[in-house]
């Protein structure tokens, strides 16, 4: 009844994640209801909805654009430099890593859309080398919103610990809605106690990787 009770659950985290592109794309999203607690179990706290992600991803960053210094021929170095990037003769994954290493010098408008790029570029096997991004709060909030949001769609290896980084982080914008899917994946609610997450992330993956 628990197997079945869980898989339930992750079909509905599926469903989430579907009903949140239908709601980037402006289709209109039903609501869902939350899927029953397990026996035994605290209620977990409801999973973001698609509105919530498809809100703090669509939003534009507040940052103002940079100065007309900052500019040549019309464009914005960072446009410039994401250009640059995206029409290198390099591997997609290496494409992903060169916008990364250019984010700290971005401002909010091109780390946001350098985000929308490297989470296209990045495959699950390459996928944690955003965490220290992930983990840094002074990044743009549209960057951190996309580069979490994203997590949902890949596998648990990526998406548990990814969650976790942003969940643990004091202050970061998406810290909630990346707790709540936690302990909804987790079926747990371990509060404030990041020691017991990160115990339960592990276990949860060693299960998968044994099964």
């Amino acid at each position: 009844m628990r197997s079945k009770r869980f898989l339930l659950g992750l079909a509905l985290v599926a469903l989430t994640v579907a009903l949140w592109y239908l709601g980037r794309s402006g289709a209109p999203v039903p609501a869902i209801a939350p899927a029953p607690a397990p026996e035994g179990i605290a209620a977990p706290a409801e999973p973001p909805s698609p509105t919530q992600l498809s809100a703090v991803v669509a939003e534009k960053p507040a940052t103002p654009e940079p100065p007309l210094a900052m500019k040549k021929d019309g464009l914005a170095l960072w446009e410039i430099k994401i250009d640059e990037a995206l029409r290198s003769n390099a591997e997609t994954p290496a494409i992903a890593q060169m916008l990364l290493q250019q984010i700290n010098g971005m401002p909010g408008e091109g780390q946001f859309a350098s985000a929308r790029h490297i989470v296209n570029l990045l495959p699950d096997k390459d996928y944690l080398t955003v965490l220290p991004y992930v983990q840094n709060i002074r990044l743009d909030p549209g960057f951190q919103e996309v580069v979490v949001a994203e997590s949902l769609n890949r596998s648990d290896e990526v998406k548990l610990p990814v969650l976790l980084a942003a969940a643990r982080t004091p202050n970061h914008p998406m810290s909630e809605i990346a707790k709540s899917t936690l302990s909804f994946l987790l079926e747990n609610n371990f509060g404030e106690d990041w020691g017991r997450w990160e115990a339960a992330v592990k276990e949860a993956l060693a299960k998968k990787e044994s099964q």
